[in-house]
């Protein structure tokens, strides 16, 4: 094998690549968990934190699932350090499989510290993570769908009040819940009047939601971005809509939802929603969730999408490129870093020793992305 040749699995961990859909919370590791329940007495033993993490199911029988795990992790972070350190670890597993940029979500409501201490916490970790690392981290701040109208509008005033360039907008992440729609309406039109960006969750489980959700979301939100989203392949003519207009949806093949739905692994690699997205030409961007708690990483991420759900390494270009324009960089710093990842990702390509031979599972995703730009033009 020549000195310079690659391995795909290295090659996964290389190129560059941009997560926009991360819960801050859930890249907390294990024994960081562990190390904060120490730190402030609250009794937690390893095999009960170990229930919070999918990795480790096989041992303990049990995953007790990302909401409640983030419940008792916002209950351990009880100084504003804490938040510091957190930034501090996700920078560091991001260098190590090739994540240049994170756009973070954290629910600022259930956090201990008051709003301006934890985000001047988080941002000295992310001054201190980039000279470290050379990884930028960017935050959205959640409105989680169990909290009241009052919550969620107190988050969006923080969040205007206490304005920071690094702090890029709200994560509506409303699926069932309190929260009313003409809340949200109404936060929406606030946060878009101050130049601040807009995201929603939808059809991430088993909640009764429908297209029309989403539907109604970018025309009343007018979201900038839709985190999940798979029930839009239910309407064929609202997806050639949004394929159409470009509007990007964060999809996450570690999804819990349909890892359930479909336990036997070749049903869930036909069936994933992402393959039926990418044929309808919509705009997808691999994302993790959270790595330690779903058990993933972004090279695992693009790996899943290539060898198990059928697309090719066209095709992870695209997205990579996706993620990019999906995201909500400065136009001058997006369009210096297109030019610079693809020029990495095509160096990096040039040297894999083989690429993957797709069987029947092959999506073609650049083909569906050429029809859409064919009915728009």
């Amino acid at each position: 094998m020549p000195q310079d040749s690659l391995s795909l699995n290295s090659f996964f961990h290389a190129f560059p690549k941009a997560d926009l859909h991360y819960h801050l919370l859930g890249g907390i590791r294990l024994e960081t968990m562990l190390d904060l329940a120490r730190k402030y007495s609250v009794e937690l033993s390893e095999e009960e934190a170990k229930s919070y993490y999918r990795a480790y199911r096989s041992e303990t029988g049990i995953t007790r699932g990302g909401v409640s795990a983030q419940r008792l992790l916002y209950t351990l972070l009880q100084q504003p350090e804490d938040f510091t350190r957190i930034i501090l670890e996700v920078a560091e597993d991001a260098k190590a499989c090739g994540v240049l940029y994170i756009e973070a979500l954290w629910n600022p409501v259930k956090c201990l510290p008051e709003y301006p201490s934890v985000v001047n916490a988080m941002i000295e970790g992310i001054t201190r993570a980039e000279a470290l690392t050379g990884v930028v981290i960017r935050l959205i701040a959640c409105i989680s769908r169990d909290q009241s109208d009052d919550e969620a509008q107190s988050t969006a005033k923080h969040v205007m009040d206490h304005a920071h360039p690094h702090v890029l907008g709200v994560g509506l992440d409303c699926q069932s819940g309190t929260v009313t729609r003409a809340c949200y309406i109404t936060i929406a039109r606030q946060l878009k009047q101050q130049g601040l960006r807009v995201s929603a969750h939808f059809s991430s489980g088993s909640q009764h939601q429908q297209w029309m959700d989403i539907e109604q979301a970018v025309n009343s939100l007018d979201v900038d971005r839709i985190d999940h989203g798979y029930s839009v392949v239910n309407n064929d003519a609202l997806a050639q809509e949004y394929a159409e207009r470009g509007i990007a949806f964060t999809v996450a093949p570690s999804n819990t939802h349909y890892l359930k739905k479909w336990p036997d692994r070749e049903q869930w690699q036909e069936k994933h929603p992402a393959r039926v997205m990418a044929r309808q030409g919509l705009t997808i961007v691999p994302c993790t969730d959270g790595w330690h708690l779903h058990d993933i990483t972004s090279a695992e991420c693009y790996r899943i999408m290539v060898e198990e759900l059928g697309f090719d390494l066209d095709d992870i270009r695209q997205m990579m490129i996706n993620s990019l324009n999906g995201s909500w960089l400065n136009h001058d710093i997006r369009q210096r870093w297109l030019t610079q990842w693809t020029k990495v990702f095509d160096q990096l390509r040039k040297k894999l020793t083989w690429e993957p031979e797709l069987s029947w599972r092959r999506v073609d995703y650049i083909h569906g992305l050429q029809q859409a730009r064919t009915r728009k033009g």
